[in-house]
């Protein structure tokens, strides 16, 4: 004997999106870290920087940013920390090159890496990692 069972549903499915994959007004990705960190990478239009927002840093004790990419070959990369008494969001331009007097940006930009380390208040660390199209 083969018994079979229907279901039928009556209205409309809906999809929740989670919080970490909302976008923000400006178009940009917002990604919020369980440590309730919101972290916005974002490249710059000429393309030659990539422009970061991390909010809610009273959340945590520190943040420490590393980007890194190739090029020609070559490892470069810049990095940075904040901590809570920086405010409660901090936007950085992260060039790719090296300015003094004069801007020289690098070329044949390749394997670019994101990545934010974050203490928290009960000594855990939290990582997130992106990578980066140019």
């Amino acid at each position: 004997m083969i018994m079979g069972l229907a279901f039928v549903f009556s209205g409309a499915v809906e999809a929740k999106l989670l919080p970490r994959f909302k976008k923000a007004s400006s178009g940009r990705q917002q990604i919020v870290s369980y440590s309730g960190l919101v972290i916005s990478p974002k490249i710059r239009s000429d393309r030659q920087a990539l422009i970061v927002t991390i909010s809610n840093l009273q959340k945590v004790n520190s943040v420490t940013y590393t980007l890194m990419y190739q090029t020609n070959g070559e490892d470069q990369g810049v990095n940075g920390t904040l901590d809570s008494s920086s405010g409660s969001s901090v936007t950085r331009e992260l060039l790719f090159g090296t300015c003094s007097d004069v801007c020289r940006y690098h070329q044949n930009i390749s394997s670019m890496k994101f990545e934010v380390v974050s203490q928290l208040p009960n000594g855990k660390k939290t990582l997130k990692r992106y990578l980066i199209r140019i």
